[in-house]
């Protein structure tokens, strides 16, 4: 008899808001868009400032990849029905990414 209970108990559902699988990818592309950038700065100093053309374009694709994340987020937090978790981590990410970059790129030209 407990066993019963157990099984419609655990099926109990009191809302239908599902995590949005567009939320779950652009946390995932804030996240990657995150270590790529980390792993570009290991190898970067690594070489000494001196990587090449290759660097700097992951670095750009790192930028790109933040956009992404931001926006995907930022469509998905504006359906209904929907649990706000990861849109509002990748938007989280993205957007606080976006700024970095940006502010790396500018002190980049100006040093």
């Amino acid at each position: 008899m407990s066993s019963k209970k157990r099984g419609t108990q655990s099926s109990l559902r009191l809302t239908d808001k599902k995590h949005p699988v567009s939320g779950v990818i652009a946390t995932i592309l804030g996240v990657v868009s995150v270590i790529s950038f980390i792993v570009i700065c290991f190898v970067s100093s690594q070489s000494h400032g001196n990587a090449g053309i290759l660097i700097g374009l992951a670095g750009i694709i790192c930028f790109l990849l933040s956009i992404a994340a931001f926006v995907l987020s930022w469509i998905t937090l504006h359906q209904e029905n929907i649990r706000p978790l990861f849109p509002t981590i990748g938007a989280v990410i993205g957007g606080l990414s976006i700024v970095f970059y940006l502010l790396l790129y500018i002190w980049g030209t100006f040093i």
